[in-house]
């Protein structure tokens, strides 16, 4: 198996540490950043790159994993699947729909086995929930992430780049939520800037709620200027159920009077990777739990999120 990455900072050096334990070896690396791209193919003694075209031409791998951030999203994926190359995409997919839907169209016209990197939907936790919900209807779901970023990342707090929290980490909130309770049909958000004079340049303090499909509600809850404890937790309302996913190990509820009380031991980071290279390897797209067409679907909720902060009035969620 032939591996390539595009993009090869941040969250590439967790996919790369995935590989290694599955001894799956990198076979080249691509990245505008010429020195970085040569310091990783040396780490990795890989081929190094600076255009992913040329990459995929010489080398032909058979995975690529595209690891870049949102705004610089063109045609790298689509490209990749075009090639023959099963693709693992870190999130957000795309910075519009445009090319959201340009390469989601790709991939499936090329039929190549494609995930996307939103690792809480292969958690213990989720698992456990899962199994635990069964076919009790869920009625609303809530979700947060609180956390309070660096001034010192290079691209984050840039809206051009990030496309904003909800967009470029709250998405895994949203994803989550879409995994248990189905399409979203519209949003309405608020969000309030200069919370902090250094962290970014778009709303640092958001609120987003949500109309499902199936008549649930939801509401998901963002801040990047503030520590909190359990910052990342999700929880799901049924009749007589409640469930609070708090991210990465801990499950605590009831549902119909019996308590619930779990600690997982797996996040879901490096059985990801594990399950999409046993995916490869069958050549079974349904092993994949995080497709990218599916993934276009959480964007659409995201980026919709993002148009309400405009608008102010409720948005509808497009396909």
């Amino acid at each position: 198996m032939k591996i390539g990455f595009i993009g090869v900072g941040g969250i590439a050096g967790n996919y790369r540490g995935s590989l290694k334990k599955l001894n799956k070896p990198i076979t080249a690396v691509c990245d505008i950043n010429a020195d970085r791209a040569n310091s990783i193919a040396s780490d990795e003694k890989a081929n190094p790159y600076t255009d992913h075209q040329e990459m995929l031409d010489k080398e032909k791998p058979d995975v690529v994993f595209i690891c870049i951030p949102p705004g610089a999203h063109s045609t790298q994926v689509a490209d990749s699947a075009k090639s023959g190359a099963a693709v693992f995409v870190a999130k957000p997919i795309a910075p519009n729909h445009d090319v959201g839907r340009v390469t989601r169209d790709a991939i499936a016209e090329s039929g190549v086995i494609n995930q996307v990197g939103y690792m809480a939907r292969y958690s213990d936790i989720t698992d456990k929930a899962k199994e635990l919900v069964g076919d009790t209807p869920l009625t609303m779901g809530i979700g947060r992430f609180l956390c309070r970023m660096g001034a010192g990342h290079p691209w984050w707090g840039k809206f051009e780049i990030s496309l904003g929290q909800m967009v470029e980490q709250t998405t895994h909130v949203f994803d989550l939520i879409r995994y248990f309770l189905g399409d979203v049909e519209s949003v309405q958000a608020f969000g309030i800037k200069d919370v902090s004079g250094d962290i970014a340049d778009f709303e640092e303090c958001t609120v987003c709620n949500l109309k499902f499909t199936s008549g649930a509600v939801g509401s998901i809850t963002s801040t990047c200027a503030a520590r909190a404890h359990d910052h990342f937790a999700t929880e799901l309302v049924g009749d007589d159920l409640y469930l609070k996913l708090t991210h990465d190990l801990g499950l605590r509820g009831q549902i119909r009077g019996d308590g619930v009380d779990y600690n997982g031991e797996e996040a879901g980071y490096y059985r990801q990777v594990e399950q999409f290279i046993k995916a490869v390897e069958a050549n079974d797209q349904n092993m994949v739990r995080s497709s990218y067409a599916d993934a276009y679907k959480t964007l659409a909720v995201t980026l919709a999120a993002n148009k309400s902060l405009e608008t102010g009035s409720v948005e509808k969620v497009l396909d």
